[in-house]
C-alpha cells in the first residue's frame, strides 16, 4: 500500500508540468500574435493538454482507491480468517477442558468406588471376625455349661451317697433313739409353728403398713393434683378475668371518645367559655338513646351549652356488648370548650 504522500508528490508534479505547458504556449502565443492566424487551435491544444493530465490525474486515483479496497479486503480477511482461528481455538480449547473435567470425574468415581469396595470388605472382615468370636463364645459356654452339669451331676451323686449313709446310720440308732426323736420333733415342729406364725403375723403387719402409707401417699398425690388443677383454674380464670376486663375497659374509652365527638359536633361554644369546663353525668339506653343528663358541675354556661349539644346529638355511640355496654350506660364526662 503506498503512501498519500506520494499521491500528493504526483499530483504536484503534473500540475507544474501543465502550468509549464501554458507558460510555454504563452510565449509562443506573445511571438505571433501579430500575424492573422487565429489563436483558437492553440487554446484547444492547451485544453487537450489539460484533459489529458486530469485524466492521469483520475486514473491514478482510481488504482489509489482500488488498492486501498484491495488492501482493506485483504485486512477484512485476515482478520475474520483471524477470529475463526481464534474460535476454533477456544472451541479446542474447551473441549479439551470437558474431557478433563470428565476424566477427574470418571477418575473420581472409581476411586468413590474403589473407596466403598475396600469399606465393604472391611465391614466383612469385621462382621466375619465378630461371628468367629460369637462362635467361639458360644462353644466356650457350651463347654461351660456342660461342665456344670456334670459337677452337678457329680454332686447329685455325692450328695445321693451320703444321704444314704445318713439313711443306713438313723436306721441302725432308729430304734433306740425312735422315743426321743418323736419327741423333740414335736417339739420342733411346734417351735416351727410358732415361729411360722410370728414371720406370718410380721410380715401381715408390713404388708399392711405399706399399703396404709401407700394409700396415704396416693391421697396426698391425688390431693396435691387437685390443689394444683384447681389453682391452674383459678389462675387461668384470673387472667381470662383480666384480658376481658382490660378488652371492656379499652372498649368503653373508644366508645367514650366516639360520645365525647358526636358531643362536640353539636356543641356551640363562646370565647369566653375557653380554659373553662363541666362534668356531666349521662344515662344512656342500650340503642344509644340519651335517657337522662344531670345538671353538671363546673361553670354554669359550659354546662347548659353542653347540655344543650347532648340533648341535640339524641343518640350516642354505645357498643353492642353488654359488658361494654354495662361500664358506660351511666358515664360521666369531662367537657372543655376548644
Amino acid at each position: 500500500m503506498k503512501s498519500p504522500f506520494s499521491l500528493s508528490v504526483i499530483i504536484s508534479i503534473l500540475l507544474h508540468a501543465v502550468l509549464f505547458i501554458a507558460l510555454v504556449w504563452s510565449v509562443d502565443f506573445e511571438r505571433v500574435k501579430l500575424e492573422p492566424t487565429p489563436s483558437a487551435p492553440i487554446i484547444n491544444a492547451t485544453a487537450v493538454d489539460i484533459n489529458q493530465v486530469t485524466q492521469q490525474v483520475e486514473r491514478l486515483k482510481q488504482q489509489q482507491k482500488a488498492k486501498v479496497d484491495k488492501e482493506k479486503q485483504r485486512t477484512a480477511q485476515a482478520e475474520k480468517n483471524a477470529e475463526q482461528a481464534r474460535k476454533k481455538r477456544l472451541a479446542e480449547e474447551k473441549r479439551i477442558k470437558q474431557l478433563e473435567l470428565e476424566k477427574r470425574q470418571q477418575e473420581d468415581a472409581k476411586r468413590k468406588a474403589d473407596e466403598q469396595a475396600r469399606r465393604a470388605q472391611e465391614k466383612q472382615k469385621l462382621e466375619q471376625k465378630k461371628a468367629q468370636q460369637a462362635e467361639a463364645q458360644r462353644v466356650e459356654k457350651e463347654k461351660q455349661q456342660a461342665a456344670a452339669v456334670a459337677a452337678a451331676a457329680a454332686a447329685e451323686a455325692d450328695k445321693q451317697r451320703k444321704l444314704e449313709q445318713q439313711k443306713q446310720a438313723e436306721a441302725a440308732a432308729k430304734k433306740a433313739e425312735e422315743a426321743a426323736r418323736k419327741a423333740e420333733q414335736a417339739a420342733r415342729e411346734a417351735e416351727q409353728l410358732r415361729v411360722r406364725k410370728e414371720e406370718e403375723a410380721r410380715v401381715a403387719a408390713e404388708k399392711a403398713a405399706k399399703e396404709k402409707a401407700q394409700r396415704e401417699r396416693q391421697a396426698e398425690m391425688a390431693r396435691q393434683e387437685a390443689e394444683f388443677e384447681k389453682a391452674m383454674l383459678e389462675q387461668g380464670a384470673t387472667e381470662l378475668n383480666a384480658r376481658r376486663q382490660k378488652q371492656v375497659l379499652g372498649e368503653v374509652d373508644k366508645y367514650r371518645a366516639l360520645i365525647m365527638s358526636a358531643i362536640q359536633r353539636n356543641w356551640l361554644t363562646e370565647p369566653s367559655m375557653l380554659g373553662k369546663q363541666c362534668s356531666i353525668d349521662i344515662t344512656l339506653a342500650s340503642s344509644g338513646l340519651v335517657i337522662d343528663t344531670g345538671p353538671g358541675r363546673g361553670d354554669r354556661a359550659v354546662c347548659e351549652s353542653a347540655r344543650r349539644a347532648i340533648k341535640k346529638a339524641v343518640t350516642l355511640p354505645v357498643s353492642r356488648d353488654p359488658e361494654v355496654f354495662a361500664q358506660m350506660k351511666n358515664i360521666t364526662l369531662t367537657l372543655k370548650p376548644e
